[in-house]
């Protein structure tokens, strides 16, 4: 063995990763390492040699190559090339599938074409990056369906992802806005609205540089590609990889609809207000109605007891027959009975009660008897009850089963 031969021989057999060494004609295993064993989980090295890789690999690789043809097609790089490296899936000897980091390099070994193979084990990392992918589709399965515009930017503002929501809200698709200079003119053609949004952008952005957050929720009119004008609320999001991420919520229909709202809420209020007026305007005929109605009332009672009842006492006192003086009396009776409900309106001076009268009839109303009231009067209970009867005769009650106190309490 030549000094190339120990110096390969030490660095193969203490290598902390697998080692191989392959037949490049052949492609089987020459050899092996400890650590190979440990790691292929193999009881001996005489298991190993002479076996083609083939047979420590599934049938296909996960990209749905055949493991032995795509075999054959790297010993031939290597070969001829010299060195190479890839990523493989084998499989241990306790049927356990692992992923391998694998460099190749061709050697000459004794006489014969080998190939000095190393692994490195990645299964962990490959369980990642799946998790990772799995991960990833999911999210992009939710953007892609958001209902929501969403595009995102790098950290040089390309933008180099939008959802299928964006270009339908906008009608841009990726052709359209290789950046985000490029959107801003044609979303915001106005150059003075086009600044405003500008300056929101770059408040969000000076946030960021503070510290990693989601930026405010603005408000603004975007341009489509159609000429249409649509009303949005802009979210904007710093990613820990630099760029961002745009999210457009279209609130064209709601703001037309609070809009309508708000109209119409003004009309009410300006119809509740006439309302308001129209009340107030009928509340005052309302009240003039029921003065001129009161001051009707008093009229009649004024001329029944002036123009009427005069002239009714007169014929009393003149001599009629029996049959002549209960009409009288009668007559009297109705006539009071007409002007009865008024003078409750009205109140006792309505009923023309001389000063006596009004005095004994608000003694009667407060509750006293006629003897007390004779007592207070110093007078006799036959004059209180004499002024009691002419009472309840002005107030038209004579002859008629109604407590006087009650009556003028009434009133």
């Amino acid at each position: 063995m030549n000094e190339s031969e120990q110096r390969l021989k030490l660095l193969f057999e203490r290598s902390i990763d697998p080692a191989f060494l392959l037949d490049g004609d052949t492609c089987t295993y020459i050899d092996c390492n400890e650590a190979a064993l440990k790691f292929l989980r193999c009881p001996a090295k005489e298991q190993l040699t002479g076996l083609h890789p083939v047979k420590i690999s599934p049938e296909r690789q996960p990209d749905g190559s055949m493991s032995s043809e795509r075999i054959r097609e790297l010993i031939d790089a290597v070969l001829e090339e010299g060195a190479i490296r890839f990523e493989w899936n084998h499989t241990t000897f306790d049927g356990k599938d692992v992923w391998v980091d694998i460099s190749l390099t061709a050697i000459p070994f004794r006489g014969r074409r080998g190939i000095y193979t190393l692994w490195r084990n990645i299964t962990k990392r490959k369980k990642l990056e799946k998790k990772l992918a799995a991960e990833m589709q999911l999210l992009m399965t939710v953007i892609e369906n958001a209902p929501s515009g969403i595009v995102f930017l790098d950290g040089k503002r390309n933008c180099t992802y939008m959802n299928a929501k964006f270009q339908e809200l906008f009608g841009y698709d990726p052709r359209d806005l290789p950046d985000e200079s490029t959107w801003f003119a044609k979303a915001y053609p106005d150059l003075e609205y086009r600044s405003r949004v500008i300056d929101a952008w770059q408040r969000d952005i000076d946030g960021f540089t503070i510290y990693l957050k989601e930026g405010e929720k603005w408000t603004f009119t975007v341009t489509c590609k159609d000429g249409r004008k649509k009303t949005v609320h802009i979210i904007h999001v710093q990613l820990p990889t630099g760029g961002y991420l745009k999210m457009y919520e279209d609130i064209t229909e709601q703001n037309k609809a609070e809009e309508l709202l708000r109209g119409r809420e003004a009309e009410l209020a300006i119809k509740s207000t006439n309302l308001q007026d129209l009340n107030a305007a009928l509340r005052v005929l309302l009240k003039e109605r029921e003065n001129d109605k009161a001051e009707l009332e008093a009229k009649i009672v004024k001329n029944v007891n002036e123009l009427v009842m005069p002239y009714v006492d007169e014929l009393k006192q003149c001599r009629l027959n029996p049959s002549h003086r209960a009409y009288v009396n009668i007559i009297e009776a109705n006539l009071k009975h007409i002007i009865s409900p008024f003078l409750k309106k009205l109140g006792l001076r309505s009923v023309n009660l001389t000063p006596r009268e009004m005095r004994i009839a608000h003694l009667i109303k407060s509750g006293k008897t006629t003897k007390e009231i004779s007592q207070l009067f110093q007078t006799s209970s036959a004059a209180v009850n004499f002024h009691r009867n002419n009472i309840r005769r002005k107030l038209g009650i004579s002859n008629q089963k109604v407590n006087l106190a009650a009556y003028l309490s009434s009133m």
